[in-house]
């Protein structure tokens, strides 16, 4: 992509935290509820798992422990 001087765009994510809708990408810790948007992560996927849900981890390539596979879809995510 370098190569062709192509540029991807950022993906965005939105959640709303008390009646407030607040953007961000990937990466991202600009916004002053960083904290409470990750807890709130935290307990849905807690939830997820709970649920049923199984990650697929097929898609994560680097040569890390499950759990650490784990915390990296959930922030691929985020």
């Amino acid at each position: 992509m370098r190569d062709k001087r192509v540029k991807k765009e950022p993906g965005y994510s939105w959640i709303k935290y008390k009646g407030k809708v607040h953007v961000f990408s990937a990466d991202d810790q600009s916004s002053p509820f960083l904290g409470q948007i990750y807890a709130e992560l935290e307990k849905l996927n807690c939830k997820m798992i709970e649920e049923g849900y199984i990650p697929d981890m097929s898609s994560v390539l680097h040569d890390v422990e499950e759990s650490e596979k784990i915390k990296m879809l959930n922030h691929h995510r985020i």
